[in-house]
């Protein structure tokens, strides 16, 4: 089990400072829009997995006119109590995990598992082929730390392969023995990608068929695979290289491909309404968490970011019901005035106004770290 016992913040987002310690259990976080809600549990994000779920810029995390940003977070991760720093800076990023600077990023993240549903996941469900493909990446990255080392290897060839093909576009080289070598260890990181997102979609559709049943009523949704490429690579890569000498970019691979979401042979992009997608991305969420808790016997800290909203009263029932019993769980919320708290054994209550924690109730005997 994973779980965050103090938090300390320094010039991140709104907050100038926060130290604040957690229950094991349940934490609500409550306030109006643009208090700091979301930036309280995003900072939780960010000291695992070294970045946003929000924005691929470091710097817009960072206090207004301030040098840099830093988060420290007091975890027990399994067994083991740890320390996790993250500093922003204009100079770049450091992660340390008890003191210890980390030189890749890579091999910092994953140290403390989190998995978050955030109204950015809704574009699970009707965005691009990218936020499928980020959320396949992410999930399985923070578990496998081979898959985030193929993953970044092939983003390495790939980068390479598409400047020597825009090279060969503009006939500033000829060399297309160098673009075959390319091509192979494309196909050869690309392989193990494919592979790996297969078996992790494999794994999850049961739990998601389970999952979606429990918040819905209904049995019927389903994820798939969908890659760009469908058999040989080699020949896959051969029929498309006129093409990507002609645009200057691989337009085949792991980069490329998509999942599907489907209520029975319905696509879902087509026929969910705002309700049903707001459950089924929940769904993914919760599908993964007990993906990991089965296989990899890892509970994650769960960070759940205005989950209720445009979800009717059983929806929102069933979501209470089924939270993972062993896990800390953040939920955000403007309000709890809709939501039946009574479900709830025990839960910590945080009040945050203006970048300030500004009233903590504990209710019920919330487990202590």
């Amino acid at each position: 089990m994973h779980n965050i016992k103090r938090l300390q913040l320094k010039n991140y987002r709104l907050y100038d400072t926060l130290d604040t310690e957690f229950s094991a259990g349940i934490n609500l976080i409550t306030g109006q829009n643009a208090q700091g809600k979301t930036s309280l549990i995003e900072a939780i994000y960010v000291l695992a997995l070294s970045k946003s779920h929000k924005t691929p810029l470091d710097h817009v995390l960072i206090r207004e006119d301030q040098p840099f940003a830093k988060i420290t977070g007091e975890a027990n991760l399994d067994t083991k109590r740890a320390t996790l720093e993250i500093i922003l800076s204009k100079q770049g990023k450091k992660a340390k995990f008890n003191h210890v600077e980390y030189k890749r990023l890579s091999d910092y993240i994953g140290s403390m598992k989190v998995v978050m549903f955030a109204p950015e996941d809704l574009n699970l469900v009707k965005g691009s082929p990218a936020e499928r493909r980020r959320f396949l990446d992410l999930e399985m990255g923070q578990v496998n730390r081979m898959y985030l080392h193929h993953l970044g290897q092939y983003r390495k060839v790939l980068k390479e392969r598409n400047e020597h093909l825009k090279a060969l576009q503009k006939k500033k080289s000829d060399d297309h023995v160098l673009l075959d070598v390319l091509t192979e260890q494309l196909i050869h990181y690309g392989t193990k990608i494919v592979r790996a997102r297969r078996s992790f979609i494999e794994a999850l559709q049961p739990i998601i068929s389970r999952v979606y049943k429990t918040l819905s009523g209904e049995n019927n949704l389903s994820l798939t695979y969908d890659p760009s490429i469908e058999a040989d690579p080699y020949k896959a890569y051969q029929a498309k290289k006129s093409l990507d000498i002609l645009t200057g970019t691989t337009n085949l691979g792991p980069h490329r491909d998509d999942c599907g979401l489907y209520f029975g042979s319905q696509d879902l992009k087509k026929v969910a309404s705002q309700g049903q997608v707001r459950t089924v991305a929940l769904t993914l969420k919760l599908a993964v968490i007990a993906l990991l808790e089965e296989t990899k016997n890892i509970a994650p800290i769960i960070l759940l970011d205005d989950v209720f909203s445009e979800l009717d009263k059983t929806r929102k029932e069933n979501i209470l019901k089924n939270l993972p019993k062993e896990a800390q769980i953040f939920i955000t919320a403007t309000s709890l005035e809709h939501i039946n708290l009574n479900i709830l054994d025990n839960y910590k209550l945080f009040h945050i106004k203006n970048g300030k924690i500004e009233g903590v109730e504990t209710h019920g005997s919330t487990s202590k770290l």
